[in-house]
């Protein structure tokens, strides 16, 4: 028999997976599986039938099992980790990192999460108790409690045996330094840890008063300053400034690609991951998009029908209803997308927030004078009339710099409200956009109309 070709792990795919699960060949699936990328497994294994992931997590061992649930969408594993049998699963959740656990629980009703925490260790539970009070946006929620410290009172050699005697989850390249009560006071490199006299106290050869962030920072911020310092880690202290965590350049960037496949999903309504799917499944996935997008067109057909007469009285705004439409949605999603792009990313400060707006409505402005000379220009000369050159343009451009001015103000607005700006992205607003759109140019014109009269 011809070895299939799921036995070769860059070309794994859900219906691979299926048909040689379904062949009993499991644990040539799950040292397929073991050769992947974290991130390339968690996206194949989200894209699986429930009973196929049970029998995966079942099948491997809890290093594997940890990684798969470690690197999945939290929210995706609610479903998951529900219907599993959970004090199996134990081995694997004592494996999972604190800050990526606590992500999971958050994602899980109450009594499913209070189960799980009753599997793990005291010590763990109450790790990950802390870490659930933050915001999962903020420095505390993306932090990670596993780092390496030392006491300023020690000597460089007590430190290093400090050091020996951590179980370090990945090598330092520094570490920090607290005093007597935990407060972070300086940072002291490995190098010069190894390099210095066993005797001398680590205060004389540690970097005093480093740069630290406040547990309830939020993304942005942390995003701000790993741009303006490119460290690899930040220091997180509390209210105290008592060390409490790090957020790992790492982390910051899982949360950004988070936020970039949220956009991609909330302006598209296609799945970035969409490539693992099934034929139907990727399908269904998108109906809801575009059922809001025929709704969108049928209300735009009814607002047509509203202006009925001005339409039979000057049928060429018939003419550019295409143009418009078109104009409003490219201008509309552009300035949507760059908004969205720039608040998930943090690349400006809340400060900066009004003038950036301000710049994008500015932006859109100048994009809708220039699509409304364009139209006038062309209506001018195909029609020979000035005035209706002049009434069309300034439709036009009324209707386009609007719908410049939704796309930068409703993410922000709903963003504001504490509501993830996502949902004010992709067909939804494309629909209102539309809508909005035609009634101030029709509006316009009939304004024009009676005006001139």
């Amino acid at each position: 028999m011809t070895e299939p070709v799921g036995l070769i792990p860059d070309e794994l795919t859900p219906t691979i997976v299926r048909t040689t699960l379904r062949e009993g060949r499991t644990a040539e699936v799950v040292a397929a599986l073991a050769q992947l990328s974290p991130m390339r497994r968690a996206e194949l294994f989200l894209q699986l039938r429930w009973p196929e992931q049970k029998t995966l997590l079942a099948a491997a061992n809890p290093e594997l099992s940890a990684s798969i649930l470690a690197d999945c969408d939290s929210a995706s594993l609610r479903a998951v980790l529900m219907r599993m049998d959970l004090p199996a699963l134990t081995p694997a959740l004592r494996l999972i990192p604190p800050d990526n656990l606590a992500d999971i629980l958050l994602h899980l009703p109450p009594d499913t999460s209070r189960q799980v925490q009753d599997l793990l260790d005291p010590s763990l539970r109450d790790e990950i108790r802390k870490l659930m009070t933050f915001d999962p946006e903020s420095a505390g929620g993306l932090m990670t409690t596993r780092y390496l410290s030392i006491p300023d009172a020690v000597t460089v050699g007590k430190a290093l045996d400090l050091l020996r005697a951590a179980r370090a989850d990945a090598p330092a390249s520094y570490i920090y330094v607290v005093d007597v009560n935990g407060r972070l006071i300086g940072v002291a490199p490995v190098r010069g840890l190894l390099l210095s006299h066993a005797r001398r106290p680590v205060r004389a050869i540690m970097s005093a008063d480093p740069v630290r962030i406040k547990a309830t920072a939020p993304r942005e911020e942390i995003v701000n300053l790993f741009n303006q310092y490119h460290y690899v880690s930040l220091p997180v202290v509390d209210d105290k400034e008592r060390l409490i965590g790090i957020v790992t350049f790492d982390d910051i960037m899982a949360a950004m690609r988070r936020g970039e496949e949220q956009i991609v999903r909330g302006m598209t309504g296609a799945d970035p991951r969409e490539a693992l799917k099934e034929t139907f499944s990727a399908a269904r996935g998108r109906l809801p998009w575009v059922t809001v997008t025929i709704a969108g067109g049928l209300a735009c057909a009814f607002i047509a029908g509203l202006f009925r007469h001005t339409l039979g009285e000057m049928v060429v705004l018939a003419i550019f209803i295409p143009v418009v439409l078109a104009v409003g949605e490219s201008i509309g999603s552009q300035t949507i997308s760059v908004v969205l792009t720039t608040l998930v990313a943090g690349e400006v400060r809340r400060a900066r927030v009004l003038s950036f707006l301000t710049k994008e409505l500015f932006i859109g402005i100048v994009l809708g004078g220039y699509a409304g000379a364009v139209v006038s220009a062309a209506s001018m000369l195909w029609h020979g009339s000035p005035r209706l050159g002049l009434m069309i343009g300034a439709a036009v451009f009324l209707s386009v710099s609007w719908a410049a001015m939704l796309g930068a103000l409703i993410p922000s607005l709903v963003r504001g409200m504490r509501i993830d700006p996502i949902i004010a992205s992709g067909p939804l607003v494309l629909a209102l956009t539309d809508i909005s759109t035609l009634l101030v140019y029709f509006g316009t014109a009939t304004l024009f109309m009676n005006f001139g009269r």
